[in-house]
């Protein structure tokens, strides 16, 4: 009989609700935190691969002439991306039909792996449409929680963001 006096107490009642509400908008804080840096990482990769590009689309002199360069050049804008240069995978193609647009996924680096994809590279001609674009992986904040479940991974638990332009060479002389 005694026990049926702790059915009616309502001491420590609080701490149960706090024990069902605290995860559920801690995940929230979380991953709003994991979306707004995800955003920022894609906007400044994307501004980062225009401010690059322009310098090919030109004829700057001091434009990217190969991968290794382009990589360098990139890194050098993309400025809160860890590790860049291993982190990061480029691929420029010509485009001269319609057909040559990729319809695949972008390669990325696979920082489990010891060899790592292979991609096109090509400045190309003066007056030639290009199809570039950038992949990065990066670390998750978070990464049992919210946004980042979803995306594909490489094999450390990283995630895959993807830049893309594509413009026309400035013709010349």
């Amino acid at each position: 009989m005694r026990h049926l006096g702790l059915l009616h107490d309502i001491k420590g009642s609080s701490a149960v609700e706090f024990a069902m509400v605290v995860p559920i908008f801690l995940a929230l804080v979380f991953s709003t935190l994991e979306g707004g840096w995800m955003m920022t990482r894609s906007i400044l990769l994307s501004r980062a691969l225009d401010e690059t590009v322009r310098l090919i689309r030109v004829g700057d002199p001091s434009a990217p002439k190969d991968h290794a360069t382009m990589k360098k050049a990139l890194c050098a804008r993309t400025l809160i991306v860890r590790d860049c240069e291993h982190t990061i995978l480029i691929e420029m193609k010509e485009i001269k039909l319609a057909a040559d647009v990729p319809t695949t996924a972008a390669k990325c680096v696979d920082r489990a792996a010891t060899v790592q994809p292979t991609t096109n590279f090509s400045t190309g001609s003066r007056g030639s449409i290009m199809y570039v674009r950038a992949c990065i992986v990066s670390d998750p904040i978070v990464p049992l929680m919210g946004l980042v479940l979803k995306f594909e991974k490489d094999g450390k638990g990283g995630y895959h963001q993807t830049a893309v332009s594509t413009f026309m060479n400035e013709p010349g002389a």
